[in-house]
């Protein structure tokens, strides 16, 4: 058995603070691409283009913990090119992980998306938001951090909750000790990736903590590869 039958967090190189920041650049550039290669941003649209149907216009699209933005960015570009009007805000922790988002939505050309410092898991949540997301972010957490996060997210959401993460199987770990090699070079990158299976919940834990956080009637999917999806919508058809 390659994965423990029950999460184990160890602390990820990104996460630290006196981490050389090329490295961490390096290792943003390197998920950015794993998203790329997961289609992450494919994933999470079809709930979002949803709630567009019902909130007002332009939808307003919060990422919490957003890393080097590109799910911010990708969103921004797939609704352009779908006619969707959005406004897109990515938040996380890291200045050097909002330094990087800011540069890569500049390159990439993208309107109406916006960076802010803030720590997702302790402060409070900005408001005035229809869509509240994360991906790859609660398996940094503990249980109980992890299930105060969802409580404060669907507090926050106008109209939807929507969370992706990796699963925590053999195969995902497998997947992930391949995948981090063939995507990129970076050390950080590989440590990490096979540490965040290891800490990632099952699509089974990720229902039951679903539940204890009070989202009612949320939806956990699994989706390629290993990862699931959490989708929660407000009072909606």
């Amino acid at each position: 058995m390659l994965v423990p039958a029950c999460r184990r967090l160890q602390p990820e190189l990104m996460d630290q603070p006196d981490l050389d920041i090329r490295e961490h650049r390096h290792a943003l550039a390197a998920l950015g691409r794993g998203n790329a290669a997961s289609r992450s941003v494919a994933t999470l649209w079809p709930a979002i283009a949803r709630a567009a149907s019902v909130a007002a216009r332009p939808i307003r699209i919060l990422d919490l913990a957003c890393g080097g933005g590109h799910v911010v960015v990708g969103l921004a570009r797939l609704a352009a090119r779908k006619g969707v009007p959005v406004e897109v805000c990515g938040c996380d922790i890291s200045p050097v992980a909002i330094e990087y988002a800011r540069s890569l939505a500049g390159q990439s050309g993208v309107r109406h998306v916006q960076f802010t410092q803030l720590d997702a898991a302790g402060g409070l949540l900005p408001t005035g938001f229809d869509v509240v997301l994360c991906s790859l972010f609660l398996h940094h957490l503990e249980d109980d951090e992890a299930e105060h996060v969802l409580r404060r997210m669907k507090d926050a959401a106008r109209v939807l909750v929507l969370v992706s993460d990796l699963r925590r199987t053999d195969l995902g770990y497998v997947f992930t000790w391949v995948g981090c090699r063939l995507l990129s070079r970076s050390r950080v990158f590989h440590v990490d990736g096979t540490r965040s299976v290891e800490a990632a919940f099952t699509t089974e834990e990720a229902q039951a903590m679903a539940v204890r956080a009070g989202l009612a009637g949320a939806r956990v999917t699994e989706r390629w590869p290993q990862r699931w999806l959490l989708t929660w919508y407000r009072s909606i058809g």
